[in-house]
């Protein structure tokens, strides 16, 4: 008999880029995902260098009733003049598991969000007919845009999407106190860290 999943239906696995230009709206997600009710998953959990990314990567979406994908960086590198595949790879994968997978996997959901709402026409248009959102590489718009759709997946009511981008700035504000009564530094916080600080924040808000 298999074991249950803990914290399955409430798993929320991301699959975006890692880059600093999109750290801030990394940051704003997990945050807006946790307030939600939610608890975001990701590859950045795995620190041990000899674990295996795509397994890691098929583990967490096996673990995640949800998963949002942002498809906003797939354009051609400035040194090697090619195009980053690994975001339309794991959302694939995410749709096989719906479509192939065990009878849980078949009820998984999932979003995919952009920065111009249109430009994946380009590059997958076999995404024709989804309902992509765009972020337009804002934090606010990303919150709102996870706000709302989370909120389809929980009977729970929740903040209105202005009401957690306020909050999310007084959580900003706060951060460099909450590190440093870690010892930490903000800009090397690592995301089991992060993480921790706003649960512990927003358990106390």
């Amino acid at each position: 008999m298999k074991q249950p999943i803990a914290n399955y239906e409430r798993n929320v696995f991301i699959n975006c880029p890692f880059d600093e230009k999109y750290e801030e709206i990394f940051n704003a997600i997990l945050f807006v995902v946790h307030k939600c009710g939610f608890i975001l998953r990701c590859a950045k959990e795995y620190e041990d260098s000899s674990s295996i990314r795509i397994q890691n990567i098929v583990q967490l979406i096996r673990e995640s009733k949800y998963s949002i994908h942002d498809l906003s960086r797939v354009a051609l590198s400035e040194t090697e003049n090619l195009p980053r595949f690994n975001m339309p790879l794991e959302l694939g994968i995410c749709i096989g598991a719906i479509e192939f997978g065990t009878k849980r996997q078949r009820l998984n959901q999932y979003l995919i969000i952009e920065s111009q709402k249109f430009r994946f026409k380009q590059f997958i248009s076999d995404l024709s007919g989804q309902d992509i959102k765009e972020h337009k590489d804002s934090v606010e718009e990303a919150i709102k845009i996870i706000r709302n759709w989370l909120s389809t997946k929980t009977p729970d009511k929740l903040p209105s999407a202005s009401k957690i981008i306020y909050e999310y700035k007084l959580f900003q504000e706060s951060l460099p106190s909450l590190c440093e009564e870690n010892n930490w530094l903000p800009n090397e916080l690592t995301f089991g860290e992060y993480s921790s600080l706003v649960t512990s924040w927003l358990t106390l808000e």
